[in-house]
């Protein structure tokens, strides 16, 4: 009993991991099966299937339906995984400041099982508000931390973009921005390059309250035929265009 209680109060955030889904059958699996082996497991699952016409639904739901807290959901239309994000982060937590946000696309998966255990010591030691780290891809191992003079004149939006898997955020960082800038000139959610809009205005909000992970965190499936660097890299370069050219945000002071 002593150790479960030690346990317990050593697990001092709560994941909320949201996974978006789109015609993933072949690697949906593996990427909840990395969930589940995490040694921490204060979290909870949020699947979303964006109305996939293949069995990435059926294989969720068989999953989620064997752990307590997996949730998953299907769109009766195709949504986009933006708008699929900013719904889910939309609904209510009982702690915003002890709540850190997780993004895992469904074709992807987490690289060990000590992941959220990493995390958690980031966050708890550091006092940061967001962090992006290396990742796995078929071009081996990538990643980078944004430099000093990139942080401190609040250039992200100027520089090469660094802030990639995995991403992660505070809960009360996300809240903190305008769902306006989240909307491309056409009132609809971003449909590509969204990554872009969520981690650029959390990023100048930080500040220095950032971190670089280089442990390795996260595989990107970089091969799978769909991705939208494959077959809609026009559409992704002009939606990253417009949203660098979005409106900085002001550093926030975060409790």
């Amino acid at each position: 009993m002593e150790s479960e209680t030690f346990y317990k109060e050593n697990q001092y955030f709560l994941f909320n991991i949201i996974v978006p889904v789109f015609n993933s059958e072949k690697f949906i699996e593996k990427c909840l099966n990395s969930i589940i082996k995490q040694s921490y497991k204060n979290f909870r699952v949020k699947v979303i299937d964006d109305c996939s016409t293949d069995y990435s639904y059926e294989l969720a739901l068989e999953i989620c339906a064997r752990n307590e807290n997996f949730q998953v959901s299907k769109n009766p239309r195709r949504l986009g995984a933006l708008n699929n994000i900013t719904e889910l982060l939309s609904l209510d937590v009982e702690e915003p400041t002890r709540t850190i946000d997780i993004l895992v696309d469904g074709d992807d998966y987490l690289y060990s099982g000590d992941v959220l255990n990493i995390l958690h010591e980031k966050y708890l030691t550091t006092n940061c508000l967001i962090t992006y780290g290396s990742h796995l891809s078929s071009k081996g191992v990538q990643g980078k931390k944004y430099p000093s003079f990139v942080r401190k004149f609040n250039l992200y939006r100027k520089y090469f973009w660094y802030a990639s898997h995995l991403k992660t955020f505070r809960h009360d960082l996300w809240l903190s921005i305008d769902q306006n800038d989240l909307i491309d000139k056409n009132g609809q959610y971003f449909s590509v390059a969204s990554d872009l809009a969520l981690m650029f205005p959390m990023l100048e909000m930080a500040g220095n309250r950032q971190e670089f992970i280089k442990d390795l965190l996260y595989v990107y499936n970089d091969e799978n035929p769909i991705s939208d660097h494959k077959i809609r890299r026009k559409e992704q370069v002009l939606a990253a265009k417009e949203i660098r050219e979005k409106s900085r945000y002001k550093r926030m002071e975060f409790t």
